[in-house]
């Protein structure tokens, strides 16, 4: 997922803005795409201390065609892109504690950890905490929709 060395790598992204970092790394396109189609982007990168969810492009290939439909509202969008950023830096331990930290869209997002297996709503964190100049970012499994 993260390539351990060189562009992409956790070492490379520790310096760079959250959404900068992320779309140094391949796997991760789709989510920056469509943070800029959101007209996000300025956005995040501009925020300091917060948590990025960022799905795998893995995820997007398992939505549905109504859920894909949704993407392309520019309302939709940004919602679900804002459903992804936490207000604040998120560490393990409160996956483990089973925390509801709040998003930028307004709703909650539901934490837990489960032996070794970290949970955000139901999606898997395939690779976490990494550190950037502003955010902590998660990938993720799944792309976390907010209920309507």
């Amino acid at each position: 997922m993260i390539p351990p060395t060189g562009s992409g790598s956790v070492g490379s992204m520790t310096t760079k803005q959250a959404i900068v970092a992320a779309s140094s790394n391949p796997q991760l396109s789709d989510f920056v795409a469509a943070v800029r189609t959101a007209g996000l982007d300025k956005t995040l990168n501009s925020l300091h201390s917060y948590t990025l969810i960022i799905p795998a492009n893995s995820a997007f290939a398992s939505l549905s065609s109504t859920q894909i439909i949704q993407l392309h509202k520019p309302a939709d969008l940004i919602k679900i892109i804002r459903y992804h950023v936490v207000k604040t830096r998120l560490s393990p331990q409160q996956f483990g504690n089973g925390a509801r930290p709040a998003t930028l869209q307004g709703k909650m997002l539901a934490l837990s950890k489960t032996g070794s297996v970290y949970k955000v709503n139901g999606a898997t964190v395939l690779c976490g905490n990494i550190k950037t100049s502003n955010a902590a970012i998660y990938i993720v499994d799944m792309v976390l929709l907010p209920a309507r």
